[in-house]
């Protein structure tokens, strides 16, 4: 009897130390997984750098894009509401041009996804696939425009930003429609008919309502946290993630601390109030140096407070809808392990420590938002079936 427990332990203890730790298998899984990130704001960096080599600040880059395994960041065509009124088109082509020539510049190792085939291209060719999605859409004049914009590769966005515009009801700022305006609800149709993802990321909760009642694609939150969580308006709450998980839709959650925790969110409240002091008092540029200086001194938070984000909305309505939307680019902090692209494994290795399935892990990491994208190109091949010829 002895001597048969000797051999079992002995033969647990080679399995185990012959097997995967965890990191090890973290890292597999980077490589394996189809990682789509479903909000950067890299058009916006690359009207001002260079991205094609390693960068000593920021979180995008092509080095660090590869070395983490990342196979499609969603480059969203980012207009100020300043030119709301001032040509906002010619703003978002001229960042549209960047991506453009971006992506013409390194044919090599990019390509621009105008399907989720070409992400799965992508990703068999070790190539990254840029994803065309939009926040702010007062750069789409009228509806009637959105074919052009579909024709150049949009495939998601966000009908508005901090401010409402003359689509949509912002969640940080006044109503001035009550949700979504009549022309914001053509918007959604016509964008459910060219097969482009109703993002409801930075809408009102009324407007987002609207937006996921209309539409019959499945809708998206590209980069957002849970209210419940952090009680804030930026933030979703639980009737609008179980309204996009009854859809077949997809949060993405995002990395910014502020939205992550209530406690760096209190913080940054009394910082952003004595900014807004500052410029009046000293100019903006002196209050801009201000605010940088004291966001390095907000409260930490690290890859677990990620983690409790992504377990709270797949408690609440499934795995197979939550997803990534880091807000790269457009944040000025991230979570400590989480400074940029090539920390996605650190992100897995946390998940699998809280007990996900490798299964799992993968549809959050990309899969999931694999599925929408997949279901929005049927819909846009069925209503235009000459558009695949």
């Amino acid at each position: 009897m002895r001597k048969a427990l000797f051999v079992l332990l002995s033969l647990l203890l080679a399995g185990f130390s012959g097997g995967e730790d965890l990191w090890q298998k973290a890292e597999r899984i980077v490589k394996e997984a189809v990682i789509i990130d479903a909000h950067e704001d890299v058009p916006t960096t690359l009207l001002k750098e260079d991205v094609s080599a390693r960068r000593e600040r920021g979180h995008f880059d092509l080095p660090r894009a590869f070395s983490g395994g990342l196979t499609a960041p969603c480059f969203a065509i980012f207009t100020p509401h300043s030119y709301d009124r001032d040509h906002p088109m010619e703003f978002a082509l001229r960042e549209l041009a960047a991506v453009y020539n971006f992506v013409n510049s390194h044919g090599d190792r990019v390509m621009l996804a105008y399907s989720w085939k070409d992400i799965l291209r992508a990703k068999r060719e070790g190539k990254l696939a840029v994803v065309v999605t939009m926040e702010n859409s007062s750069p789409v004049e009228e509806p009637s425009h959105l074919p052009m914009w579909r024709h150049l590769g949009l495939r998601m966005a966000i009908l508005t930003h901090m401010k409402s515009n003359k689509y949509a009801d912002s969640a940080t700022d006044r109503e001035r429609w009550g949700g979504l305006s009549p022309q914001g609800k053509e918007m959604v149709r016509a964008m459910n008919r060219l097969g482009i993802l109703v993002d409801v990321s930075h809408l009102s909760d009324k407007a987002a309502e609207q937006a996921i009642e209309i539409s019959e694609l499945p809708p998206v939150a590209s980069h957002s946290c849970v209210r419940a969580l952090n009680p804030i308006e930026r933030n979703i709450p639980d009737h609008l993630i179980k309204a996009i998980g009854a859809r077949g839709g997809v949060i993405g959650v995002n990395f910014f601390p502020v939205y992550l925790s209530p406690r760096v969110y209190a913080r940054w409240k009394e910082i952003y109030a004595e900014f807004l002091k500052r410029v009046k008092e000293e100019g903006r540029e002196r209050a801009i140096k201000f605010l940088r200086e004291q966001m390095k001194e907000l409260p930490r938070v690290g890859v677990k407070d990620v983690v409790r984000h992504i377990r709270y909305i797949s408690d609440l309505v499934g795995i197979d809808h939550v997803g990534l939307g880091t807000d790269f680019e457009g944040i000025s902090i991230t979570p400590e392990g989480l400074e940029g692209v090539d920390k996605i494994k650190n992100l897995v290795y946390e998940m699998l420590r809280e007990g996900f399935s490798e299964g799992d892990i993968k549809k959050v990491l990309g899969e999931n938002f694999l599925r929408v994208f997949r279901r929005a190109d049927e819909v846009y091949r069925r209503n235009y079936p000459e558009a695949g010829k």
